[in-house]
């Protein structure tokens, strides 16, 4: 049984969501053999705050610290 988690900064639209669910599942389906029913995504969406790269906080980075 495939499990995936997305890790994102920022946050995604249930379209999105739903079309890189579709994405990865067919993905593993056709690479993996893996079944479609048998496999999970899920999605943790977090601030830009709260993610860092090197010595900065991506909310700094993308010029989002107020």
């Amino acid at each position: 049984m495939p499990y995936v988690n997305v890790k994102v900064g920022g946050s995604l639209t249930r379209e999105q969501k739903e079309k890189l669910s579709a994405a990865i599942t067919i993905a593993l389906e056709q690479i993996a053999g893996k079944p479609r029913g048998d496999t999970y995504v899920t999605f943790d969406e977090y601030s830009w705050e709260n993610w860092g790269v090197g010595d900065k906080l991506l909310d700094e980075i993308k010029g989002l610290r107020k």
